[in-house]
This record gives C-alpha cells, sequence and structure tokens, in this order.
C-alpha cells in the first residue's frame, strides 16, 4: 500500500507501531494458551505458560526497552494495557482455581495478583543481569519463585499438584 494509505489507516508512526507491537503481544499471548490449554490445567497450566512467557522474554525485553528509549509515551500506553491485561487473566484463572478448590478461598485475588505480577516482571526485566547461585539458571530462579508463590497461597489439593507437577519436571 501507499505511504498515505497507510497514515489514513493510522494516523502516524507510533499509531503503526503501536498496533503492530499491540499484534505481537497479542499473537505471542494466543499462541501461548492455545498450547497450554491442550496440555494442561490447574496450576500446571499456570505454571506452563509462565514457562513459555519467560523463554520469550528476552525478545519482548529488547522491543520494550527500544520503546521506552525512543518512543516512552507509547511504552508507557503498552505497558500499561498489557499489565491491565495481564491481571485481568490471572485474576480470572485464580479465580478458577479457587472454585476448583487448588487455591485457598481465603487469599486475597487482587493482592496476590499484583504482588506476583510485580516479583514476575521485576525477574524478567532483571534478565541477564541477576547474580545467582552457582549452576541455578534464571529460569531455575524463575521457576523456583512461582512455585513458592503458588505454594503459599494453594490449598493441600493444589499442592499435590505442584508436587505433581515438579515430580514430572524435576530433569528440566
Amino acid at each position: 500500500i501507499s505511504k498515505r494509505t497507510l497514515y489514513e489507516m493510522f494516523g502516524d508512526k507510533e499509531e503503526l507501531l503501536y498496533h503492530s507491537i499491540k499484534s505481537i503481544l497479542q499473537s505471542e499471548a494466543n499462541e501461548i494458551q492455545a498450547k497450554v490449554s491442550t496440555s494442561h490445567s490447574g496450576i500446571p497450566a499456570l505454571f506452563e505458560t509462565f514457562d513459555a512467557m519467560m523463554a520469550r522474554s528476552a525478545l519482548r525485553k529488547r522491543i520494550m526497552e527500544n520503546l521506552a528509549k525512543f518512543y516512552p509515551e507509547l511504552y508507557e500506553r503498552v505497558m500499561t494495557e498489557n499489565r491491565d491485561y495481564g491481571l485481568g487473566v490471572l485474576r480470572e484463572k485464580l479465580n478458577t482455581l479457587v472454585k476448583e478448590g487448588l487455591i485457598s478461598e481465603m487469599v486475597n485475588i487482587d493482592l496476590s495478583i499484583t504482588m506476583f505480577y510485580y516479583i514476575s516482571m521485576g525477574l524478567m526485566r532483571r534478565q541477564g543481569r541477576l547474580v545467582l547461585p552457582n549452576g541455578i539458571s534464571e529460569l531455575d530462579a524463575f521457576r523456583y519463585t512461582i512455585i513458592n508463590f503458588f505454594r503459599g497461597i494453594a490449598t493441600l489439593k493444589g499442592v499435590e499438584q505442584i508436587d505433581a507437577w515438579l515430580a514430572k519436571h524435576k530433569d528440566r
């Protein structure tokens, strides 16, 4: 298409960039969701989702760092929308896990998802700069943090799922 048509559709470069990044992030989320939903359920589905997100975080981190550097307002817009979307999905999933008896009913879901979001985002943003004990990868540290977070809010039935997932993936 012509440059004129492109700008009629998007207005300016920032809007085109915004829609491009949103498309990439949504495609990634859809791909991860499709993969996980067909092979896992319960708490293990969350672990598999987080593993897939962590595996792709290096590219996402580079994109977002460049966006922050060259388009700070657009960066804030994308980060806010991405955060709100992610928290909504996690809220929905945790509410489902509460109904399934895997997460304690006494858990404050909103506080839990907020704390989990900031912990996991902090780990992803520090990728490549974490100082860890010898033999521990960043993915191992991320998994360890996630597993222990969910172990803390899980019911006994949920802890059994976590332990089964760990036993199945002990060589990972």
